[in-house]
């Protein structure tokens, strides 16, 4: 595979060189091959001297993926799904995010959320996305923006991920509920990744398993895992998490769906120059989302949003110093005098004792 990359990478280099041939003989000027290959060369190594990504991004202009051309036409520039700016601008202000807070976003696609997010908290966002076919994309967009130098993005495994411990201030999760194979894994890096007391956005849909559901995701990045309502909030509390807001939102997210679907004939009218690829990517997905929105208006299917918080762990109180009874030992009382012997009744005693020893001598 790397010499296939490397192979790819080569052939665009030679197709620069003969577009800078070309542009010389226009202008009329004279091409020097070995200067211009030196130009080009110089120009990969300051772009990224490690990887030929950044070789091509200075050379090339990106060009978007059929598939997600053809989503952006349908839901708007920077978008996979249904959404708009101004709701998703109110994130911040859900989580009481602090102004110079950290913030992760799971999920979110492309990097039209992440705008809207960014324009409303001024804090550093970390973007953490599982779509492989998306991510090259959304790096892309993050760094046209202007908020590129405090915004950061990875791929990741959403059956495996882990997020630093007490991390962040605040966490949005958008329809990984919905893909991930195992919630309770989710659920539990949400915990962890959350400081003591901080909140955690999380979007997704909720429903009981129906057939439908192979034709509604047939034009998904992965295969659905649609649960109950219920277990998604088991999943949630046993991780420790405080379910704080438990909100249907099917009604406002069908009326977002539904008035880009209105607006797709003006689009495909402006979008004259919309390739074969994306126009049948445009078809198929719009032909999946006839059948969401037909489960969404029966609720067969919602869209839930719940808000979370990781309690403060409370410190044990420290224990009570243990009262020891004083002794109180009763007064003194000085020692009582003992009484001074009578003296004249001793005199007494001893003469009649002499008495009765004279009368017993005269005998």
């Amino acid at each position: 595979m790397a010499a296939a990359a490397a192979k790819s990478l080569f052939d665009k280099r030679k197709l620069a060189l003969a577009k800078a041939r070309f542009r010389a003989w226009w202008e009329g000027e004279y091409f020097d091959e070995e200067a211009a290959l030196a130009a080009l060369e110089a120009d990969a190594a300051a772009a990224n001297e490690n990887s030929s990504e950044g070789v091509e991004e200075e050379l090339f202009e990106f060009q978007t993926p059929p598939r997600l051309a053809a989503l952006q036409l349908l839901w708007g520039p920077g978008r996979l799904r249904p959404g708009e700016d101004g709701a998703d601008g109110l994130e911040p202000a859900r989580l009481g995010l602090p102004a110079g807070g950290v913030l992760a976003l799971l999920g979110p696609g492309l990097v039209g959320p992440i705008a809207a997010i960014a324009e409303k908290h001024p804090g550093r966002i970390e973007v953490f996305e599982w779509r492989e076919e998306v991510i090259d994309t959304l790096k892309h967009g993050i760094k046209s923006a202007v908020f590129a130098d405090r915004v950061n993005s990875a791929r990741v495994d959403l059956e495996a991920f882990t997020l630093p411990p007490s991390a962040y201030d605040g966490i949005v999760s958008t329809d990984d509920f919905a893909y991930t194979s195992y919630p309770p894994h989710l659920a539990q890096q949400i915990m962890k990744g959350l400081k003591p007391g901080a909140c955690a956005v999380i979007e997704t849909y909720v429903g009981f398993k129906a057939a439908e559901f192979a034709t509604a995701f047939a034009a998904s990045f992965a295969e659905p895992h649609i649960r109950p309502h219920g277990d998604i909030v088991k999943f949630l509390t046993e991780a420790g998490l405080v379910v704080e807001s438990d909100e249907d939102i099917t009604d406002e997210f069908l009326a977002l769906a539904r008035t880009s679907f209105l607006g797709l004939g003006e689009k495909l009218a402006d979008a004259a120059k919309l390739s074969v690829a994306a126009a049948r990517e445009l078809a198929w997905e719009a032909e999946a989302w006839k059948t969401r929105l037909r489960l969404l208006a029966q609720c067969r299917l919602q869209r839930r949003r719940f808000v979370v918080r990781r309690p403060i762990e409370e410190q044990p109180a420290p224990p009570e110093p243990v009262k020891v009874a004083e002794v109180t030992s009763p007064p003194t009382r000085p020692p009582e005098k003992e009484p001074e012997p009578d003296s004249t009744k001793h005199l007494e005693i001893m003469q009649k004792v002499l008495a009765e020893a004279e009368k017993d001598k005269k005998r």
